[in-house]
């Protein structure tokens, strides 16, 4: 396998900034997601089904502001580079724009709170898709080698399950200050939920967020300045007719949809199947959940990222997705009430939970690394075929795909609980048909997912070598890109 040269060796001081953009980047994508169903639904009573729909509404504005923003990035060429000063709008703007979100009158009548849900939603996707559709652009143009890239994207997900590990806690913080901050209160309240919102948006998404854009250098600042106007039908057909992005962004489609069900599923079964409707005590194992995803994914990234330089990124997926096929069957058994219980002075762990991470963990730092990494190799590819650098168009199609999955996987999980006949005034006195059909979405969402991405892969061409082809025609067509190029961006 091809060597990486010091000349395509990315400065750990770039490495670390690019990377805690992740950061930030995991509470734009993510944030609302996270408290969208336990506020809007759980505290202010709004139906989950409304919810789900008031997700999705954005995700049709997206589909007009990503490609935009993707040929607005393309074809900038200011002083500061193409990427770096979306970068630093977007992510002040969208720090502030979340905090606000959390501000609806509880008072208000249902279709006034869905309707503020909707335009904050929208301004605030606005102000993400400024920082990510560049952000990620600047991802994949960190490096020309095949192995660095891997690297890279090794500290993007370093910096993602910091996010992961935070988010899953936003809730129970947030229950802490509402006793904290309100006389008399003995559970979560808007006070807390809205106190945890100013602080992820002022300090992780805004103070965060604009490392990349004022400590990270361009490698294709120059090498763009006389290439021709990035059109956004032209650069959409373009990277659709790719056979190895339609097997990329179908695998990514198909994971996210998968794990945001799992997700808000399992959250819902902690509190009222497994903790009687306890929202704090479920919340809390929630919390844990979260957490032993984090740190397992913290644990696999140096393994994950050994693999794929030994065995190629191909190679290290297969062995994940086959983990995860048995952690999914396992989630059956792993979501149900009767474990024994670890007393740790006040906080109750279950054991059993957290078998569920250490077999379904590895897969997510998996494709937060690998699938980034592989999205790189693939503009190469455009590039030698259509003669641009389009990553920013690259990174506007792949970031729409992945809200608007989130937004169907939210809205699927509405509807999921409403097949499951799902009553949140019952509390914990559901039917047993009811959390047995919340199991089976739990459970067979991601082996499902697992078996299609193992056979997906296999028709996956790109590999180290044919990467290394790739990389020597472009250089013999238009020179190297190097980080010498842009120093004078830093």
């Amino acid at each position: 396998m091809p060597q990486t040269t010091p000349n395509d060796h990315v400065p750990l001081r770039e490495k670390l900034a690019l990377g805690a953009g992740a950061l930030a980047a995991f509470f734009g994508f993510g944030g609302v997601s996270i408290l969208a169903f336990p506020v809007y639904n759980m505290m202010l009573g709004v139906s989950a089904a409304w919810v789900g729909i008031a997700l999705m509404v954005p995700r049709l504005w997206d589909a007009i502001t990503d490609p935009i923003m993707g040929r607005i990035s393309d074809n900038c060429h200011s002083r500061y580079g193409r990427r770096k000063p979306f970068i630093v709008a977007g992510a002040l703007s969208m720090g502030i724009l979340f905090a606000l979100i959390w501000h609806v009158p509880e008072t208000w009548s249902d279709p006034s709170k869905i309707t503020y849900f909707i335009i904050l939603q929208l301004l605030f996707f606005t102000s993400y898709t400024v920082f990510a559709v560049p952000y990620n652009a600047l991802t994949y143009e960190m490096t020309p080698d095949y192995n660095e890239r891997t690297r890279v994207m090794a500290f993007c997900a370093f910096f993602h399950k910091m996010g992961e590990f935070g988010g899953g806690w936003m809730l129970p913080i947030a229950g802490v200050l509402s006793v904290s901050l309100v006389a008399g209160a003995t559970d979560l309240n808007m006070t807390g939920v809205i106190a945890i919102g100013w602080f992820i948006g002022l300090i992780v998404m805004a103070g965060v967020g604009i490392l990349p854009g004022i400590a990270v250098r361009e490698r294709f600042k120059r090498t763009t300045q006389s290439q021709e106007k990035v059109g956004i039908w032209s650069s959409i057909k373009g990277s659709l007719s790719s056979a190895a992005f339609l097997i990329l962004i179908t695998i990514i489609v198909l994971n996210t949809l998968s794990g945001i069900l799992a997700m808000g599923i399992d959250q819902y079964l902690l509190v009222y199947f497994m903790n009687d409707g306890d929202k704090t005590a479920g919340l809390i194992q929630k919390g844990i959940l979260t957490s032993g995803y984090a740190v397992v994914g913290f644990a696999s990234i140096p393994i994950i990222t050994w693999l794929a330089v030994r065995l190629g990124k191909k190679g290290a997926l297969y062995m994940v997705y086959g983990l995860m096929v048995i952690g999914g069957i396992g989630k059956w058994f792993i979501f149900q009430p009767g474990h024994t219980m670890i007393h740790l002075g006040p906080v109750i762990i279950d054991p059993v939970l957290l078998i569920d991470p250490l077999l379904c963990g590895p897969m997510w730092v998996a494709v937060k690394i690998l699938l980034a990494a592989m999205m790189a190799d693939i503009c190469d590819e455009d590039e030698l075929k259509h003669n641009q650098r389009r990553e920013g168009m690259y990174g506007a199609v792949f970031s729409w795909l992945e809200k608007m999955v989130v937004s169907l996987a939210f809205f699927g999980t509405g509807l999921a609980l409403a097949f499951a006949q799902f009553d949140p005034d019952l509390g914990g006195a559901q039917t047993a048909e009811t959390f047995t059909r919340m199991r089976l979405f739990l459970a067979g969402a991601p082996t499902l997912t697992a078996l299609f991405a193992i056979g997906a892969l296999y028709f996956y061409p790109i590999t180290a070598e044919r990467a290394a082809n790739t990389r020597r025609l472009l250089e013999e067509r238009r020179g190297a890109a190097t980080l010498d190029s842009a120093a004078s961006d830093s």
